[in-house]
């Protein structure tokens, strides 16, 4: 029997110490003049999420200080441009059927070339690749861990022996080449009691490789968290080998002392491990530091204080000032500035005919606080929410992420950013971010 399973993370994004690092984006443009008028271009997605061009989309460019600069329809290409001042903002309306999706890019600047927008990932198969390994004596079932998850390889027969062999199908969007694999024996209860590796796979459609070599045994591995503040009412921590789509151990811990040790058992080696450290709040606002360390580590240590972001509470929207409300503490935090920060905000109203319409709303801003939203002309359409509209969900995120210089450096593309370095291989060590509470509606 096999199962697949894989990992997708979510960052409800955004993001402290103001960022350092080498790997800094180099083509941000260089900062104008704060008087210097200067054209911007933007490309808007068509919000199926097909990456196409959104043709006939509204584009709304407004100078800092709220005055309108121009609305103007996208092009066959989805394009638009504008000359605005260095703060200006820039909003995209785009509409399927009776669904609104808004984006917002504030603090823009002369020279900037922006997308806005969203380009679904893409689930192509690129075929099938079988992995050979040798059979490990007490093994009740196998846990193989490729680059789009993780089969759970058990016996076809209750009491019967578990295969040595597994077929998983690459996609593009989680395909490395070459790839490495990592096979782990487990017990009854899928926990690892060995694993055995192989690296520099090249992948072919279709293709197998063995892994050859002795199984070793199990990593016991040891976190030890500093200067956590009561605020933390749970913690949590997570090492997924070779990364956040490998081999997965957990161990959660409520109430977390100021000085508190988590130890995994039952882990394994890799070229490289994934951690991800979760703080929890009792209003369910929560922070994730992820970090990149050798998959041969046994320790790891993180001061909580040093590294948190501000927390964000629950934004909520004011219809009557057309306002979005973002409530933050920074009890026991670092109080850095992030390198983005993202609201998103959806409302709906039903018209007299009893015809529901749909609104979402994505602002991105170089740090957090409470934003007003843009003052859109009426030829943009009848989209700025009024005070008989139903609020549905209100969140936000910040992100502070080590290679990145600085809301400068990510702003062309910022969902692309949110997908890339919330995901399985962010090209990055260290990603902080810091979250509203989730809402289950």
């Amino acid at each position: 029997m096999l199962r697949l399973h894989c990992v997708a993370l979510t960052v409800v994004l955004s993001a402290g110490c103001g960022s350092v690092g080498n790997g800094h984006q180099p083509d941000a443009p260089p900062a104008p003049d704060a008087s210097t008028r200067g054209t911007i271009h933007v490309t808007v997605l068509d919000p199926s999420g097909t990456g196409a061009p959104a043709v006939g989309a509204n584009v709304v460019f407004i100078d800092p200080g709220g005055t309108l600069v121009k609305r103007v329809a996208t092009d066959s290409a989805g394009k638009a441009d504008a000359d605005v001042l260095p703060g200006a903002s820039v909003t995209s309306v785009a509409r399927i059927n009776n669904v609104y999706q808004l984006q917002t890019v504030l603090a823009v600047k002369p020279g900037d070339d922006l997308v806005l927008g969203v380009k679904s990932s893409d689930f192509t198969s690129l075929g099938t690749f079988t992995v050979n390994y040798p059979a490990f004596a007490s093994a009740a079932n196998y846990e193989v861990a490729g680059p789009c998850g993780v089969l759970f390889i058990s016996p076809p027969v209750a009491g019967g022996t578990p295969p040595t062999t597994a077929t998983f199908t690459m996609s593009a969007s989680c395909k490395v080449d070459p790839m490495e694999l990592i096979v782990a024996p487990t017990d009854a209860n899928f926990v690892p009691i060995a694993a055995i590796g192989k690296t520099g796979v090249p992948f072919v459609a279709g293709g197998s490789t063995t892994v050859t070599g002795s199984y070793q045994g199990v990593r016991s591995f040891t976190a030890s968290y500093m200067n956590i503040n009561p605020i933390v009412t749970s913690m949590s921590l997570s090492r997924t080998v070779p990364d956040t789509f490998g081999i997965s151990s957990s161990l959660s811990v409520a109430s977390p002392i100021p000085n508190q040790a988590i130890n995994l058992t039952g882990g394994v080696s890799g070229s490289n491990a994934r951690l991800i450290s979760r703080f929890t709040t009792a209003t369910r606002s929560f922070q994730d530091v992820r970090q990149n360390l050798s998959g041969t580590a046994a320790t790891y240590g993180l001061d909580a204080t040093a590294n948190l972001l501000p927390w964000i509470d629950q934004p909520t929207i004011d219809l009557a000032n057309r306002k979005l409300i973002i409530p933050l503490d920074t009890t026991g935090t670092s109080n850095a500035k992030p390198d983005l920060f993202r609201v998103s905000a959806s409302y709906r109203r039903t018209d007299m005919n009893n015809v529901t319409t749909t609104f979402t709303w994505t602002i991105f801003a170089p740090e957090p606080g409470d934003i007003p939203l843009p003052a859109l002309p009426p030829e943009a359409g009848d989209v700025l929410p009024t005070t008989t509209d139903t609020v549905g969900t209100v969140s936000a995120i910040m992100v502070e992420i080590d290679t990145v210089a600085n809301y400068d450096a990510i702003r062309k593309d910022l969902n692309a950013a949110v997908t890339l370095y919330s995901g399985a291989r962010p090209p990055a060590t260290t990603v902080r971010s810091s979250s509203s509470p989730l809402q289950l509606r």
